[in-house]
């Protein structure tokens, strides 16, 4: 499996830009930065597609905000959980202190 690379979206836009530009062939630009012509090709295409910000986001932020989504909606299912215990536990409580005889001031019915 592939490492994913240590640069910053900004180093890769330069990249990107370099070999945009035809500053130097893209095995030589891949090479020099410690990364496959195939990544430095999908790269340029991600730019093209969406500038910087598609650069910045890439794989490693989605997967955070799948895990992060995933843990809300966990901590939501458990705030749904006990709110349904308090609820059903209200509810007889209610019933049990309805059905009790109504006390005077005197302590008598």
């Amino acid at each position: 499996m592939a490492k994913a690379s240590d640069l910053t979206p900004e180093q890769r836009v330069e990249i990107v830009l370099a070999l945009l530009r035809r500053d130097e062939p893209a095995s030589i630009l891949a090479r020099r930065h410690g990364i496959s012509t195939n990544t430095l090709s999908q790269w340029r295409e991600e730019f093209l597609a969406g500038g910087t910000n598609n650069l910045a986001s890439g794989k490693h932020q989605n997967r955070a905000e799948a895990n992060r989504l995933a843990e809300l909606e966990a901590a939501v299912e458990e705030r749904d959980r006990v709110i349904g215990e308090i609820t059903i536990a209200n509810r007889i409580l209610k019933k049990k202190a309805n059905a009790l005889p109504l006390m005077t001031n005197s302590g008598k019915k």
